[in-house]
């Protein structure tokens, strides 16, 4: 029986190992389906059933089958399945050589690559009927190399499942017999090696993020440096934001951006740390059940609704009315529209991270102010607040950065067109960093004008990456002095 389960495809103990020597039925029946689907792609997939004459899967658009004419007015590259079957056999080859050694990992992956290429050979036949059946008088029939793929892809298939089955088999009878001894006791080959191939894995995302975030900063840094060296600097600290007339005040930007920020902020830390107080610390079970979802479904909606709705709603309803209270006389789109837009849509976020911080407050603190006669609210305000307080602050820079990065709703609402004159007024339209970005970006044909104005673009984008960075680093320093652990 063991035996058996060896010869199929199981991994083979320590003594297996040194008696059978064997390559396992499972990869000699791969191995099989790899050399026929290799084969396949140079034998004829389509024979002119008039001439005789055939085209193996290399051929791009068989012209002569049809006289010299495009295949069924099909464009070139429509025909060509060799170098996808040299694709399957090259990941296949990959997948399945720890067959050899009786490993287990790859026989579910390998019988799905094999399936995979089952499929794509056999819905290759409706193709070549959708193809030759809208030539008048051409018959054409499939050929071997067309069989020999598909067969070729079958065992491939039947090659991961033995392995699969045999390997269970061995694992079985391993379970079952055989003295205890230092291997079996290190745990199961497989088992290791799976679990090494998912920390390969997981290393190669965190490197793909890793360099991801490296060409973004490239590619800033390289145009950035190109505007910073070319720039004459006077034209950076003027009254205006116009790009296109050669006049990159910054200032303007980075102001504007400060004041849709300060509004935002005025309106999610409060409204959102009081929901979270509320959800955490208040509401029964059954309320925060539904309540804390409701919440959270608001950090679905679009920016860009969030965009309208504080230009038709928002602006004329609560800002063109309170605006008279300071002396002012707001347009439709202003910057303080923009700000509440942006709270608004920062709430849920802010709510969300609080919320978790406190729950994450022992119980034990609040049974101990309880028992020292401490109200609810003294509870909450003295001991669970300062108790997380790192993943207080830590929700404030996380809100804060959403702020700064938000582009739909500043874009829409803000006021500011393509330009914009330097202002502090918060009642005043304008444009922050992101939506200076947006709107001299939006259409290719639109970034013209003065020389450096598309790359004024990377210059922006660099500063708020800087600035977000900043914040960043800033919290989690902080998070790291106050962090309480319990």
């Amino acid at each position: 029986m063991t035996d058996t389960a060896l010869r199929l495809g199981g991994r083979r103990s320590a003594p297996a190992v040194a008696l059978l020597r064997e390559v396992p039925v499972s990869a000699i029946v791969a191995l099989s389906g790899l050399v026929l689907l290799a084969t396949s792609a140079f034998l004829p997939w389509a024979v002119n059933v008039a001439t005789g004459q055939a085209a193996n899967a290399f051929e791009r658009d068989l012209p002569w089958l049809v006289g010299g004419t495009d295949l069924a007015q099909q464009t070139a590259g429509s025909f060509g399945n060799g170098w996808i079957l040299v694709g399957i056999v090259a990941v296949a080859s990959v997948a399945g050589y720890p067959l050899f050694s009786g490993r287990r990992m790859v026989a579910l992956p390998l019988a799905g690559i094999g399936a995979a290429g089952s499929l794509y050979v056999y819905f290759t036949s409706y193709r070549f009927e959708n193809q030759f059946s809208k030539i008048e008088g051409l018959v054409v029939d499939i050929g071997s190399g067309w069989w020999l793929a598909l067969v070729g892809s079958l065992l491939v298939t039947g090659g991961g499942m033995l392995a699969q089955i045999g390997a269970g088999k061995a694992r079985a009878v391993a379970l079952t017999s055989g003295p205890v001894t230092l291997d079996a006791l290190s745990g199961n080959r497989d088992r290791r090696d799976r679990e090494a191939a998912v920390r390969k894995v997981m290393l190669a995302a965190a490197l793909a993020s890793i360099l991801v975030s490296g060409l973004i900063i490239l590619a800033l840094v390289r145009d950035a440096l190109t505007f910073m060296i070319n720039i004459e600097w006077a034209s950076v600290w003027t009254t205006g934001w116009f790009p296109r007339r050669g006049f990159y005040d910054i200032k303007t930007l980075v102001v504007s951006t400060g004041l849709v920020v300060g509004v935002s902020t005025l309106i999610a830390t409060p409204v959102g740390l009081g929901a979270a107080v509320y959800l955490s610390e208040y509401a029964k079970p059954r309320t925060r059940r539904w309540m804390k979802p409701t919440l959270e479904v608001l950090a679905g909606i679009p920016s860009v609704v969030f965009g309208f709705f504080a230009l038709q709603w928002i602006s004329p309803n609560i800002i063109q009315h309170i605006d008279v209270w300071f002396g002012q006389d707001a347009g439709l789109g202003n910057l303080a529209a923009a700000g509440v837009g942006v709270g608004i849509l920062s709430v849920p976020l802010m709510a969300s991270i609080s919320e978790d911080a406190m729950k994450a407050v022992p119980n034990s603190l609040r049974e101990a102010s309880a028992g020292l006669g401490s109200r609810k609210v003294s509870t909450t305000l003295r001991i669970v607040l300062p108790a997380a307080v790192s993943g207080l602050v830590a929700a404030f820079i996380v809100t804060t950065s959403r702020a700064v990065g938000e582009t739909m709703v500043v874009f829409i609402a803000g006021g500011g067109g393509d330009t914009a004159v330097y202002t502090h007024n918060v009642f005043d339209g304008s444009l922050t960093m992101t939506a200076a970005m947006a709107s001299l970006a939006s259409g290719t044909d639109s970034v013209v004008g003065e020389g450096l104005t598309f790359e004024s673009l990377y210059f922006v984008g660099l500063l708020l990456f800087v600035l977000t960075l900043g914040m960043n680093l800033v919290a989690d320093r902080i998070v790291r002095r106050f962090q309480n652990k319990y």
